[in-house]
């Protein structure tokens, strides 16, 4: 035994060198952020474009249906009485000035409905920039630190791992921005008609929302690798995780009920992935070696 080669020979120090080795990397990754925030809060605008996009598309595509409801409206008004006054649901007799009277349609923007609000948007949409930009940057100083005090095969598992892991974590966020927050959206503004209750649009609530949904749905998209692991380590045998299967289809259905709105759309949106993410861990998970 005594003549087995060392696997931590070029890595090893004292405890003194691996706390200035643990601050230098430190340091390292929140100067990343740092930088990262610097950047970000110079460019926070279109930064905000584009975390309001899916609000701002639903405001303009609700208004738009408005606008048609009552054209058709007005002309179905016109055919019993020509005398009816464009007036009495558009600012402006003119036809191609097509601008409802405001308690009719909802606002083509979001809504800032506190004093410090604006400040408070710009410095959250911030953070969450700099995380995205510099997080990297942090995570592989961290990786440094640890993978020294790894064997070799513990580290090619991390470096197998991981990158799923954030390809994972990537596309639930983005199915998350693109498909189910437009979905939710919709159906909390048009829950009740425009012209009967009048719906603010307001800045906070929505960053809260969106942020939730994405992150939610980011660790969502991780199934697949906890099942592989849970069976990898033995804590969980495969064919467990098959008869639970019936058991995790209406645990979707809740868990979709309570990241969505309630409606049955958003709720299968939601269901329907981790029910496919489920039987992709399965399937991963029969490819192991039989013991």
């Amino acid at each position: 035994m005594t003549g087995e080669p060392d696997p931590f020979q070029h890595t090893r120090m004292s405890l003194g060198e691996h706390l200035r080795e643990l601050r230098t990397r430190l340091f390292r990754g929140v100067l990343a952020l740092l930088v990262s925030f610097l950047v970000a809060f110079y460019f926070y605008e279109p930064i905000f474009d584009i975390v309001a996009r899916p609000m701002n598309q639903v405001l303009v595509k609700v208004d738009r249906q408005q606008r048609d409801k009552f054209e058709a409206l007005l002309a179905e008004e016109r055919k019993l009485d020509p005398s009816v006054p464009r007036t009495k649901y558009f600012a402006s007799e003119d036809p191609a000035a097509d601008e409802l009277h405001g308690d009719l349609t909802v606002p083509r923007r979001m809504t800032m409905v506190g004093i410090g609000e604006g400040f408070s948007v710009v410095m959250r949409i911030t953070l969450i920039a700099a995380c995205v930009l510099g997080m990297p940057v942090l995570l592989w100083q961290l990786w440094q630190f640890i993978a020294a005090g790894l064997y070799p095969n513990e580290r090619r598992g991390v470096l197998k791992f991981f990158p799923i892991g954030v390809v994972l974590f990537v596309s639930g966020v983005l199915f998350g921005y693109f498909v189910m927050c437009p979905f939710g959206f919709e159906f909390m503004v048009t829950v009740f008609p425009p012209e009967k209750v009048q719906y603010i649009a307001a800045i906070g609530p929505y960053l809260d929302w969106l942020q939730a949904v994405t992150l939610a749905l980011g660790l969502v998209f991780e199934l697949p690798v906890l099942m592989y692991l849970l069976v990898r380590i033995g804590l969980v045998e495969r064919r467990s995780l098959a008869r639970f299967r019936p058991y995790f289809v209406l645990i979707a259905f809740i868990v979709g009920g309570i990241l969505t709105p309630p409606d049955p759309i958003t709720q299968f949106l939601a269901a329907g992935p981790m029910i496919a993410l489920y039987e992709v861990g399965l399937l991963w998970t029969w490819f192991l070696p039989k013991k």
